[in-house]
């Protein structure tokens, strides 16, 4: 370990991913309902539900620090005509905003269909913008996802049927 590492006081991308997961669980904890995290592969998802209660559902969490945007991939979008409602959903995705670590995470609580969507859309209207291609690299899956996108979903706590 060099002396860079030993006063960088910047988390890694790895420690703000598993912040972003313990802050979920502990809300979730708070509300009533059990968490236990399950890997797949590189991917961290939640099985969460309460008990005396049948219903079980996943949550995928997503966390960034600050003003930056969250990150997925373009293989997630998903063209949905009739969007089912929320309590007919079992996966749910979990957007976590650290801010600073000095205040209070926010959270936006999205059902998969929904935010499956919403990046198919999004990313049309993006190519739609470059004449069908991408503006650098026609080659890459990533998508960037602002929180303006997320507005309507943000502390709906709700919507996971589950409380």
């Amino acid at each position: 370990m060099n002396n860079k590492e030993l006063t960088s006081t910047k988390p890694s991308n790895q420690q703000v991913a598993s912040d972003g997961i313990n802050c979920v669980m502990a809300e979730l904890k708070m509300r009533g309902a059990d968490a236990e995290a399950i890997v797949d592969k590189r991917r961290t998802f939640l099985k969460v539900s309460k008990s005396g209660d049948n219903r079980t559902i996943q949550i995928r969490v997503k966390t960034k620090r600050g003003k930056t945007n969250w990150h997925s991939n373009i293989s997630e979008a998903k063209a949905i005509d009739n969007l089912p409602k929320p309590e007919d959903e079992t996966l749910f995705w979990v957007f976590v905003n650290l801010n600073d670590y000095k205040t209070p995470p926010r959270f936006w609580i999205v059902p998969d269909s929904w935010m499956r969507n919403d990046i198919y859309t999004a990313h049309e209207e993006y190519l739609a913008r470059y004449g069908g291609r991408r503006a650098e690299n026609d080659e890459s899956d990533h998508h960037s996802i602002n929180e303006k996108r997320l507005t309507e979903w943000e502390g709906k706590w709700e919507v996971l049927g589950i409380f």
